[in-house]
């Protein structure tokens, strides 16, 4: 008996986009039902190095007869020509948003697909030099049918567009008297008085008479100023706004923002995050990374006026310290929060700060490369029992067998974990392979049950070098023997595996981690996002259990590791039929039966890099372009090769041209 439709988009809710997608593939009501528009509405159908046209054999044709109606599309490094006139004419009153993205687009194919497109909400065209070259993108064309097209326009976003100018911005916007969000990162945007006095004399109409060669942040105000009961979000990340404008923008009358980006923004000062504050107190979310000259001042305005802040990001502002920090307690609706490399942060802040008391809002925390120790992660693993994504990599002192542990004990919830270059942990940690201190608790520290005192007494002869390797593999077997003989009754440890709705894990150069801890601590069925580079003891015999236990890997890092041979590979395009993404580079060990494996099971992959496997002939490189899927391949220079101890200096191998597009060498 068949499940009605909406019960079947009812139990869909509860799957991830990955199982939901292969479920789509069992018969036609679950594929109806998987793209029902609650799915539909996010989904996002993305073009990238595709050579589009009007052939039977173009990939736009799937999506002009497809009974299902899909609203998001994305073009990335693609040509667009009047050959997908077609394409607008019988799916652009559906399209909702619209990304190019370093295309080759003609004024006048833009402007057909905008006279198509009649229901856009959002408008991305990010890097398309080209298009705004000219200055003449939308001369005489805002009237009339486009203004209709570009009615409900929500979101605009023109971000690195080195040409655009005031003229060209001002078409844009007179087309779209909606806007609530608008995006210039990466603009060439000009703050210089002497600017605007030239190209804007006292008493002139800036509207009637826009600049056509510069853009400038003085019309861009003119804009917000006109519009600021409807602008809700602003970006300007990598632009020169200084502590000045961001001021003279955040005290613009009736203005009410909710969003503000200026990540990477290395004049803004103190001055104008004091006047965001005061004036701008509606704010949910800020991005103020990469601004070296914010200070603890700033963060102090930021954490006694913006109570509503869901969203914060303080990369890199390296002038923060402990004192800023504390203040950061004071947010309690604050559900995302970024202090990673802020060098001058330690425990002491953390703890009086954000780790005052328990949190059961903050969902996502990044604090990757501070400056603290495992006390703090400890810490923080029991403040915050509903993190959803946890970054603690190149913590290099802080994360160890011992904190991991608490994580493991404390954040089931987590769904996203990094915790890359953090070379003190190893399978003791991972596995589990531990107990809590018999003079505590349950809730006490939890100490590695692998004891190395019993090694200590005993001389070593060799480097130092040499005595880590037999270290490790002594700790290696140890662990190993405790996997083993692992019962219930003896196992107090708390292993990785104990958060079962992992989707992405990093941890790639945690050298320490072997094949014992991809057999017993890697049994994920969500997982999704795979990190072991420069994890350089695993083998295939590892790869083998971690394959069978984790299915729906889709993305898998893999670089650096000299130890994977043939098997490992076979065993990876063998048992993760979800591939998209594999890399290989430098696994030295591999030849030309790994590409032969990927040539014969890899039906999805998109994604492959295989540089520096010097075993692997460039031919065969080239001839894996052929796979329908497939739109880039790494691969390093062809020749000159050496054979038998001599530089081998014949011509490269011939290059198909239809595969060109995907291969990149380096």
């Amino acid at each position: 008996m068949d499940l009605p439709f909406e019960v079947l988009v009812y139990l869909f809710k509860f799957l991830p986009k990955s199982d939901r997608k292969s479920a789509s593939e069992t018969c036609r009501s679950w594929y109806l039902a998987a793209n029902d528009y609650c799915f539909l509405k996010n989904k996002v159908v993305i073009f990238y190095k595709s050579i589009l046209n009007d052939e039977p054999t173009s990939p736009t044709n799937i999506f002009e007869n497809s009974s299902v109606t899909f609203y998001n599309y994305l073009f990335n490094e693609v040509e667009i020509s009047n050959k997908l006139n077609a394409l607008w004419d019988k799916l652009g009153e559906n399209i909702r948003c619209l990304t190019l993205k370093n295309c080759d687009i003609n004024e006048k194919v833009f402007v057909y697909i905008l006279q198509r497109c009649r229901n856009l909400q959002s408008l991305n065209i990010e890097s398309c030099k080209e298009l705004f070259m000219s200055g003449r993108l939308l001369e005489g064309k805002t009237e009339g049918l486009l203004v209709e097209s570009l009615d409900s326009l929500r979101s605009l976003s023109l971000s690195g567009n080195q040409y655009l100018t005031d003229a060209l911005f001002n078409r844009f916007s007179t087309a779209a008297p909606a806007l609530e969000e608008l995006n210039l990162s990466g603009c060439s945007l000009q703050f210089h008085l002497g600017l605007v006095k030239k190209f804007y004399p006292p008493g002139s109409n800036i509207f009637q008479n826009p600049s056509e060669s510069v853009l400038t942040f003085y019309f861009i105000l003119q804009f917000v100023i006109a519009r600021a009961e409807n602008i809700k979000k602003l970006l300007f990340s990598n632009t020169l706004i200084d502590g000045a404008a961001l001021k003279s923008l955040s005290e613009v009358t009736n203005l009410r923002l909710e969003g503000l980006e200026v990540h990477s923004c290395d004049q803004l000062t103190n001055t104008g995050i004091l006047a965001l504050t005061t004036n701008q107190t509606m704010l949910k979310e800020l991005d103020i990374g990469l601004c070296t000259r914010v200070t603890d001042q700033s963060l102090v305005y930021i954490c006694n006026n913006l109570v509503n802040l869901e969203y914060l990001n303080i990369q890199r502002c390296r002038a923060v310290t402990d004192l800023g920090i504390v203040e950061l307690k004071k947010l309690k609706k604050l559900k995302s929060l970024n202090i990673s490399q802020c060098e001058l942060i330690t425990k002491d802040g953390l703890e009086r700060g954000i780790c005052a008391e328990e949190n059961y809002v903050l969902e996502e925390l990044d604090i990757h490369s501070l400056n603290i120790d495992q006390t703090a992660v400890i810490i923080i693993s029991e403040k915050f029992p509903n993190l959803r994504s946890l970054d603690i990599s190149y913590c290099f002192n802080a994360v160890t067998d011992t904190s991991v542990q608490v994580i493991f004990k404390n954040q089931v919830n987590l769904e996203i974990l990094k915790m890359s270059h953090c070379d003190k942990v190893s399978d003791a940690g991972l596995t589990g392979m531990g107990k809590v201190g018999e003079e505590t608790d349950d809730d006490g520290p939890i100490m590695s049950n692998y004891d190395e005192s019993a090694y200590r007494h005993k001389i070593h002869l060799g480097s130092r070098a040499e005595e880590e390797i037999v270290r490790d593999a002594r700790r290696k077997h140890d662990v190993m023997l405790m996997c083993e003989k692992l019962t219930t009754d003896t196992y107090t440890g708390f292993s990785l595996a104990r958060i079962k709705g992992l989707r992405e894990l990093d941890i790639s150069g945690c050298n320490r981690i072997t094949d014992v801890s991809l057999t017993y601590a890697f049994n994920f069925k969500e997982l999704t996002n795979l990190n072991l580079s420069r994890c350089q003891q695993i083998t295939h015999k590892g790869i083998g259990h971690l394959v069978l236990n984790c299915p729906s890997i889709e993305f898998f890092n893999l670089i650096d590791c000299y130890n994977l041979k043939d098997e490992a590979v076979e065993e990876i395009v063998r048992g993760l039929r979800r591939l998209q993404q594999l890399e290989l580079r430098g696994c030295n060990q591999l030849t030309d039966k790994s590409l032969e494996a990927i040539l014969t099971f890899c039906k999805k992959l998109k994604f492959l890099d295989v540089q520096g496997c010097r075993n692997v002939s460039p031919e065969l490189t080239t001839s894996i372009g052929s796979l329908p899927t497939l739109h880039t391949v790494l691969m390093s220079k062809p020749g000159p090769y050496i054979s038998d101890g001599q530089k081998n200096r014949s011509p490269a191998p011939t290059f198909l041209p239809a595969l060109m597009k995907k291969l990149r060498l380096h």
